[in-house]
């Protein structure tokens, strides 16, 4: 929602002269420690509030800038503080214009400001416009009388609200009080000779001042007090848009540092709400140190950079409106390179939890033994694979994919840890290659299950990992390199390598299946080098397999999966191997 369109402040603390143009419905200042950021926030709860300080009067002397003190000193001149801020009539009010200002001006004789309107608005105009905007100043140190402070905004709000009910909600507790009382109010009009009945108090900010969230925890509830910082602030934007949506005025946030507390996932999620539904019934103004809040991006968005800028007469804090990454790089430095790897390691974590959530719901499902592979067109193959070798047997697993190699491990370790009680063997399986390798080195310190390839991760949840075993023909090729190069090599073998050496190539041939050759770097920093370990391999391979010095092309793995599934049955005989492993598992985890 926007409100104001522009700020002029001067002589304010640290802004001797500070203007923010082209305001937004959500304004972001971000700056260093001690830069004056909260100070703008401070300004406008003295514009609107009279106050700087959440419940306390600003003292002009100190709060007047030294810059302008002393000008005035030497210059025998009146010192003032004044606030400049430009509306916009979104009330549509007739007896307004589209855009107009308001100024407040302080000074040292008087603690009301005196207040300045442009000609042909009337003091009654200005004075029912302001009534209608109601501001809020957050601070970042937020204590228990902040939230006794907006639980009291609550109880306005429902007052205000005749459908929450009340007051009508507040007659029936006091009836039912009274008829609980009765014989006392008897006992005290007989023995004081006065007729007294439990009333409630004419106002209710009291009681909700003492009023308090029961928080789930577990299975059980515990006080809002009682929790940590981080869930205690997470409840204030949303008590503050609750009232927006349930009362006759319009709200402006100065909210210092909503990051408070937090770890980085759930600011990510409230800089998300700040953007896509608090700023919709709200002005916001915040202040911030937090990639998060760095990162939004979108049309109802406007950052700012505040900083200070030193002077002959001393430092003055500037304001700046960051309109391109090349202004955020060169003021901000590595906070903005922070910014996009916090927001990336944010976004994968998302991606791994709907993943999670995911499997979860495809495991309950059926009541089998399931195998999670990494990919769509894994489950494909290995499907068509058990068809085609037991023709005339149903699997007694189901198999799952987790949309990638990564997605695997947090769903074995969520399940692990989070005493999740399945009932059935759960079996991660991973591609022979380097992914896959990294992924189960994650599993490495548990116990290889005899004659398999499979590891036991935790056999009362019935969870297990495990890499597709190597193909018999391949057992020989694996052994030549090695020879012939002096190490310990294990061909990397993804699904679409379990075939025999003449179906890859026919689908190389019709371009089904596109490969791509390995790079890798030298680890030498003085001597950076690009080094094709495809042409290296590709010379100590037989020529029919030099395949398996290149890697598989991602997009081209969904129609080769399509294909082979219709090649003759003899090329799956390589996934007999895996079949009979993965039973040696499902049996063992049945004896368990």
């Amino acid at each position: 929602m926007k409100i104001i369109s522009k700020i002029e402040i001067n002589y304010f603390r640290s802004t001797y002269s500070v203007d923010l143009k082209k305001i937004n419905d959500l304004n972001v200042l971000i700056g260093g420690n001690d830069s004056g950021k909260s100070n703008v926030l401070k300004a406008l709860n003295l514009f609107f509030n009279n106050e700087t300080e959440l419940g306390q009067g600003f003292f002009f002397m100190d709060d007047l800038t030294r810059k302008r003190s002393e000008e005035a000193r030497a210059t025998k001149g009146r010192a003032t503080i004044w606030i400049k801020v430009h509306f916009t009539n979104f009330l549509n009010w007739r007896s307004l214009p589209k855009e107009f200002s308001i100024k407040k001006v302080w000074n040292r004789y008087s603690d009301q400001p005196e207040v300045t309107y442009p000609k042909g608005l009337t003091s009654t105009s200005v004075a029912r416009f302001l009534n209608k905007i109601s501001f809020h100043y957050i601070p970042a140190v937020r204590g228990r009388d902040i939230f006794s402070h907006f639980l009291s905004l609550l109880h306005d709000a429902l007052l205000d609200d005749e459908k929450a009910g009340l007051l009508r909600s507040t007659e029936e507790l006091m009836n039912t009080l009274n008829e609980s009382t009765s014989e006392m109010s008897i006992k005290i009009r007989d023995g004081v000779g006065v007729e007294s009945n439990v009333q409630p108090p004419t106002n209710l900010r009291v009681l909700f001042n003492a009023l308090d969230f029961a928080t789930g925890y577990d299975d059980h509830s515990i006080p809002l007090q009682k929790r940590g910082d981080g869930v205690q602030s997470r409840h204030i934007p949303f008590i503050l848009d609750f009232i927006a949506r349930h009362t006759q005025t319009h709200h402006i946030w100065a909210y210092e540092e909503p990051e408070t507390s937090l770890e980085l996932g759930p600011a990510f999620e409230l800089a998300k709400q700040f953007k896509d539904e608090f700023c919709e019934e709200n002005q916001i103004f915040i202040t911030t140190h937090s990639p998060a809040f760095y990162d939004l991006k979108g049309d109802n968005v406007s950052k700012w950079l505040v900083h200070q800028k030193s002077l002959d007469s001393g430092r003055e804090t500037k304001v700046e409106k960051i309109t391109s990454e090349e202004l955020i790089d060169g003021k901000l430095g590595v906070a903005a390179l922070i910014a996009d790897r916090a927001k990336q390691a944010y976004e994968n974590i998302e991606r791994l939890k709907e993943s999670v959530k995911r499997l979860d719901a495809e495991l309950s499902e059926h009541n089998t033994p399931h195998i999670i592979v990494e990919g769509i067109t894994d489950k494909i193959i290995m499907e068509a694979a058990y068809r085609k070798l037991y023709p005339n047997r149903d699997p007694n697993f189901h198999i799952v994919h987790a949309e990638g190699a990564n997605n695997i491990p947090p769903y074995i370790k969520s399940a692990r840890i989070l005493s999740k009680k399945l009932s059935h063997a759960v079996i991660g399986l991973f591609d022979r290659d380097q992914e896959g390798r990294k992924q189960i080195r994650e599993f490495s310190d548990h116990v290889t299950i005899e004659d398999t390839s499979f590891l036991e991760v935790c056999s009362e949840r019935h969870l297990y990992v495990g890499l597709l075993p190597l193909p018999q023909n391949l057992v020989d090729v694996e052994r030549v390199i090695n020879e012939r190069m002096g190490g310990e090599i294990s061909l990397p073998i993804p699904i679409e390598f379990m075939f025999p050496d003449q179906v890859i190539n026919d689908a190389l041939d019709q371009n089904i299946l596109v490969l791509e050759d390995r790079i890798s770097k030298a680890n030498d920093p003085e001597l950076p080098t690009q080094i094709n370990l495809t042409e290296l391999y590709s010379n100590h391979l037989p020529g029919e397999f030099v395949y398996l010095a290149k890697k598989v092309r991602k997009n081209t793995k969904r129609e080769f999966a399509n294909w082979v599934i219709d090649q003759d049955d003899e090329f799956f005989n390589n996934f007999h191997n895996l079949f009979e492993q993965l039973e040696r598992v499902i049996e063992k985890d049945r004896e368990n």
